[in-house]
């Protein structure tokens, strides 16, 4: 019975991952290396990717000189995620 378990708990979080974009994930990994918890991280993706886009958010992400204003809703997110 241990052993079933086991594979089940393994095999749920291997599809929870599984379900986030590569974007989604490597903003919560970069995220939970500044010490916020996992969740404070989902949630500020979540607020970003909702004004953004998925797509306008990934291009804020990955472009070298990132506006002004997206680096503001990227430290407003965060702080209110942690106050959630």
């Amino acid at each position: 019975m241990n052993i079933q378990t086991s594979i089940l708990i393994i095999t749920c979080s291997l599809l929870t991952l599984g379900c986030a974009s590569k974007s989604e994930r490597e903003f919560i990994s970069g995220c939970q290396s500044t010490g916020m918890d996992r969740s404070a991280c989902k949630c500020a993706y979540k607020k970003l990717e909702s004004k953004y886009g998925e797509d306008g958010l990934k291009n804020n992400l990955y472009t070298l000189t990132q506006s002004e204003s997206f680096q503001y809703d990227l430290m407003q997110s965060g702080l209110q995620c942690l106050k959630e």
